[in-house]
């Protein structure tokens, strides 16, 4: 959750950010095999930390300043294991992530990552410097923070304009509007903390 002022206090917020794994119910963990977990809880450990950078604290701090974004109470972050259901009748749908102000609750869900890849190429994606990867687990890697920062200053964005009485498709229309604002030129900061993330994830696997 954000403290001291984060997502505490209506004087605004600080870019210090804790974030926590969430713990999948054990009948979910059941459906996933060994090398799977693996590869989903060191994802996990690669966002937490991936957001707890100084370059996306940064980031996240300049989209709370800009927006002028306050809260009553503090809002609780959580990196989910595994990915979300899709959509009822809609397979190329996947809920990246969500905010609930009722619980004052932020969750970010991984990228649905294909069994087999994971299986034969992807177990090692986050145990592995930068330097010694393929062009595809390049990509996949580059994907996954993409996703994750995006998805964080989405939610944030949330948090601002559930306090409004918006229709919700005026409201997430606003939101994608303004997180592709915030998100413009990511490739020329994404690398830096990256590396840092991998580097932590190496050190203290899951």
């Amino acid at each position: 959750m954000y403290q001291e002022v984060g997502l505490g206090s209506r004087a605004g917020w600080t870019p210090e950010v804790d974030v926590r794994i969430a713990n999948p119910p054990p009948d979910l963990l059941a459906k996933y095999t060994v090398k799977e977990k693996t590869f989903y809880y060191d994802y996990a450990s690669f966002v937490v930390r991936l957001i707890q950078s100084e370059t996306v604290k940064g980031r996240i701090h300049h989209v709370v300043s800009t927006e002028r974004i306050a809260t009553d109470r503090p809002v609780d972050i959580r990196v989910m294991v595994f990915p979300a259901r899709t959509f009822r009748g809609r397979q190329n749908r996947i809920l990246h992530g969500s905010y609930s102000q009722f619980a004052s609750q932020i969750s970010l869900y991984p990228l649905r990552i294909p069994k087999d890849w994971i299986r034969e190429e992807g177990i090692d994606l986050f145990r592995t410097g930068l330097e010694s990867r393929s062009q595809r687990k390049l990509r996949a890697l580059y994907e996954i923070s993409e996703s994750a920062v995006s998805t964080m200053i989405h939610e944030i964005l949330h948090v601002k304009f559930q306090q409004r009485d918006m229709s919700r498709y005026g409201e997430e229309a606003l939101v994608r509007k303004l997180e592709r604002q915030f998100m413009q030129g990511w490739e020329d900061w994404i690398l830096v903390p990256v590396q840092q993330a991998l580097a932590l994830t190496k050190e203290n696997p899951s």
